[in-house]
């Protein structure tokens, strides 16, 4: 291979004119002080014809610089970006880009490299090198070259990229993740794109093993299930000195991506929701290029189930605050059951019947007895007739069942209840009435909107309901990502049943 030519088979492959003709338009809105710039910037040897005293034409150094910068790995993609940096996205700037991209990857014509990377001009994402870091990461890839800083040229890296096996290729992949966080009609405009283009799509997966996370091909649209969130769990500390210390570990994930962990913290729990309050800042902040808002699930332990996590506060903005739970969906987990792998097997089970819309009718404590918790269709929701703390209290002193323990090793995936102690009449009234009129795969929506309501005090909402109902949504396909036991946390004890 010579200097100037690359051999792709046995042919040699020369630069060719109309891509030369191209990046000479290009220069020509560079003034010759700029030009130069340029071509010290990315041309070793080519710098020389710039500083030399014998004139050169611009035409024979900008072939030098191209021909030097095609030895490279990167090869022009360096430059493109750069000339667009400086120029803006012109219509000049638009026909190098699909004239580089159909030079470097004959997969597409000039023409459908034209349309898809006027379609990716509109897409926004912060930090798109370290999201497309994390996509190739996922199939086991090195890191991206340092250009890949626009999606453009994230999607002409991907194109150069094999599939595979019975996979779409990896530059499809990525069209259709960035399809998901642009506006509407150039969502739908990439997504035709990417289908119209991908002859061969991947095949359905018929594995009976459901992924832990899921992903937004696998989601139902009919069950609550977001695709961006924060997950936070909050565990007691056994081993501080304060009895109300808790180790505080958190789990995000946005569209497109992976779940990941943040780093754990021992915090006081009174600090609780100063913490939680400047992690939702920070991961707002963050993913402010979102189209939805982050849902936010809290995985506490039965003795923390009463904090009142959905009227914890935002962070303010000119001295107006905002209440977590009506500007996300909030919901709570139950740490307890997550600990005890044996209660899996019947959790997963309640909740495929629930989610498949075959689960039997609420079950409404005390009315119902254990025979119609445990019939079949089994029910996968249930009504507590008091908030855990004080049932639990009760159920001490008086033997009574402990309703929410007999819920969750029931495998029941989704438990309410009154905050306020024992349901009243008013409660239960409006609640059966809600329960009756909503499909109940939708509940945390559901809940949110009454929780708006009856800050408004809305005298057509179900305002008792609003402000006082506590929602367990436990979704045992969306579990946490489990690393290594913390050194911090304790085993998780399991008790005997009738100990």
């Amino acid at each position: 291979m010579t200097e100037t030519e690359e051999l792709v088979g046995d042919e040699p492959r020369e630069l060719p004119r109309y891509l030369v003709d191209v990046v000479e338009d290009a220069c020509t809105l560079l003034d010759p002080v700029a030009l130069g710039q340029v071509i010290r910037r990315f041309g070793r040897r080519s710098r020389a014809a710039v500083d030399s005293t014998v004139p050169s034409g611009r035409r024979a150094v900008l072939v030098q610089l191209m021909e030097e910068m095609c030895e490279g790995p990167e090869r022009l993609a360096p430059l493109v970006r750069h000339l667009e940096v400086r120029e803006g996205n012109t219509t000049v700037i638009q026909r190098l880009k699909a004239a580089y991209a159909a030079w470097e990857v004959e997969l597409f014509t000039t023409e459908e490299w034209n349309e898809v990377l006027v379609l990716l001009d509109g897409v926004r994402v912060p930090d798109l090198r370290r999201w497309y870091a994390d996509f190739l990461h996922g199939r086991g890839r090195s890191l991206p070259p340092a250009y890949c800083t626009e999606p453009w040229s994230v999607f002409l890296h991907a194109a150069t990229l094999n599939a595979r096996p019975g996979e779409s290729l990896p530059c499809f992949q990525v069209l259709r993740q960035l399809a998901l966080v642009a506006d509407g009609e150039r969502h739908l405009a990439l997504a035709d794109w990417a289908d119209a283009h991908d002859f061969a799509p991947p095949e359905p997966d018929t594995r009976r093993d459901e992924p832990a996370v899921k992903t937004s091909e696998s989601l139902r649209t009919d069950v609550w299930s977001p695709t961006s969130y924060l997950v936070i769990r909050l565990r007691p500390l056994l081993d501080s000195e304060r009895p109300t210390d808790v180790l505080l570990s958190y789990w995000w994930r946005v569209q497109p991506g992976h779940q990941q962990r943040g780093t754990d913290r021992r915090i006081a729990l009174g600090q609780a929701e100063k913490t939680v309050r400047e992690l939702i800042h920070r991961a707002e902040s963050d993913w402010g290029y979102l189209k939805t808002d982050i849902a936010v699930e809290f995985v506490l332990p039965r003795a923390l189930l009463d904090l009142r996590v959905e009227r914890w506060r935002k962070t303010a903005f000119q001295g107006v605050g905002g209440v977590l739970g009506e500007e996300h969906h909030v919901v709570l987990r139950s740490l307890d059951r997550h600990d005890r792998r044996d209660l899996h097997g019947r959790w997963g089970s309640r909740w495929r019947v629930f989610s498949e819309g075959n689960a039997g009718r609420v079950h409404w404590f005390p009315e119902d007895g254990r025979a119609h918790l445990l019939s079949d269709p089994p029910p996968a929701v249930v009504v507590l007739s008091s908030a855990p703390g004080s049932a639990r209290r009760a159920a001490g002193a008086h033997g009574r069942t402990d309703e929410l323990g007999e819920a969750l090793r029931a495998g029941v995936p989704v438990v309410l209840w009154d905050r306020r102690g024992p349901a009243d009449t008013a409660f239960r009234a409006q609640l059966r009435d809600l329960l009756a009129r909503h499909d109940l795969r939708g509940l945390p929506g559901v809940v949110k909107a009454l929780r708006i309501a009856a800050a408004d005090r809305d005298p057509e909402a179900n305002a008792v309901v609003g402000r006082h109902v506590a929602l367990l949504w436990d979704d045992p396909d969306r579990m946490p990502v489990v690393p290594a036991r913390s050194s911090h946390e304790a085993a998780p004890t399991v008790v005997e049943e009738g100990r």
